[in-house]
């Protein structure tokens, strides 16, 4: 999921952004958390980031402006939206938001910046679904694609995801030069490849990934490629 934080010191508007976001997500890829205060989203994000901050700017100290500008010192720094009812802090803000919206909201604009956001934030991300819930993990997240059958394990660090879906389908979701197929079988994320054999590969949680004759070749040149970045 995206963890999404709305900040805004009126009740009303507050409940407006995350009406239209509710609205928004009808897929349930959005985790929302409301702030009536912007050190109360600093504390919070310190403690586990967030991937989009929605910010009201005409708040008391720390506004969202001040308060975008310690976001995006993190380590891990959300994007940035900013919600105003003036268009003053457009050339200050610039390269700090992504996008600006303007009170009163309206659908349609809303509906597009979420669009360009969630796109933004999903480009190094691999989505999926099971049972009906949507999930996202980051590139670095991922070890390695296994297939059996019909159904896909995807390895991330701490757990494991059964997803229906083909090894060809999920390569094509994977950004091009960082995952590569050792085997007919699996999908291994290079990031992760420890030692290398003429036979197999093993990765740095300790996984074995056997390396097929027919794909050796093509495997080593996507490796090589991959380290001489």
């Amino acid at each position: 999921m995206l963890r999404v934080a709305v900040c805004d010191d009126e009740r009303k508007d507050l409940d407006e952004i995350v009406s239209l976001l509710k609205r928004y997500d009808s897929g349930g890829l959005l985790e929302i958390t409301t702030f009536f205060a912007a050190k109360e989203l600093l504390a919070a994000s310190e403690k586990t980031p967030f991937d989009l901050a929605i910010l009201d700017i005409e708040m008391e100290a720390p506004n969202g402006f001040e308060a975008a500008q310690m976001l995006l010192r993190q380590a891990k720094p959300p994007l940035i939206v900013f919600v105003t009812k003036s268009m003053a802090y457009t050339l200050r803000g610039y390269g700090v938001a992504f996008r600006y919206l303007v009170k009163p909201l309206e659908a349609v604009q809303f509906h597009s910046v979420m669009d360009a956001a969630v796109r933004e934030l999903l480009a190094n991300r691999f989505s999926f679904s099971v049972d009906n819930i949507h999930h996202v993990a980051t590139m670095q997240e991922i070890y390695y694609f296994e297939v059996y059958k019909h159904y896909t394990t995807l390895h991330l660090k701490d757990e494991q995801f059964l997803i229906r879906s083909a090894l060809k389908d999920v390569l094509s979701q994977l950004p091009s030069g960082f995952f590569a197929m050792p085997h007919q079988s699996y999908i291994v994320n290079l990031a992760h490849v420890k030692t290398v054999s003429t036979t197999e590969l093993q990765l740095t949680n300790g996984a074995r990934i056997p390396i097929s004759r027919r794909r050796q070749q093509e495997f080593e040149r996507q490796l090589y490629s991959y380290l001489g970045r």
